[in-house]
């Protein structure tokens, strides 16, 4: 005998236009879906970052090196600190093939959001920027 579960599912996007300093613009874009597990034990965040628009100036603007990162909300406002949850690949390097991902981790009684950006590194420091955030709220 199996057992059918009915997990909440929420889907997300994020999206970013970075501008390079002749006019060039490269739209990227994160989706997928959040899921609590195991009874709201575990959350499993499921994606895709890409290009959405504009690949032929990847040089442009840098060829910066883009990732996803995370964050967790309580139910106090409380906030875990923000993580990378998806490996840096290059902007030419996702003109080829798109960046899937998949994250698990614990999910406490007090925590309520998942907050999700997509982040840029660029230049020989590493010059950091981030896009703007979505809050996925998984739990009333």
């Amino acid at each position: 005998m199996t057992q059918s579960l009915e997990v909440p599912v929420k889907e997300f996007c994020v999206e970013w236009t970075m501008t390079g300093d002749d006019g060039g613009r490269v739209a990227f874009a994160v989706a997928g879906q959040v899921t609590l597990l195991d009874n709201q034990r575990f959350y499993k965040i499921d994606g895709v970052l890409y290009i959405s628009e504009g690949s032929t100036y990847c040089r442009e603007i840098g060829n910066p090196r883009l990732f996803v990162r995370r964050n967790g909300v309580e139910a106090s406002g409380r906030q875990w600190g923000w993580e990378t949850i998806c490996a840096r690949k290059s902007c030419t390097r996702l003109c080829a093939m798109d960046a899937y991902f998949v994250r698990t981790g614990y999910w406490a009684p007090a925590d309520r959001k998942i907050q999700l950006s997509i982040g840029a590194e660029s230049g020989w420091n590493r010059k950091r920027t981030h896009s703007s955030t979505i809050t996925v709220p998984l739990v009333g």
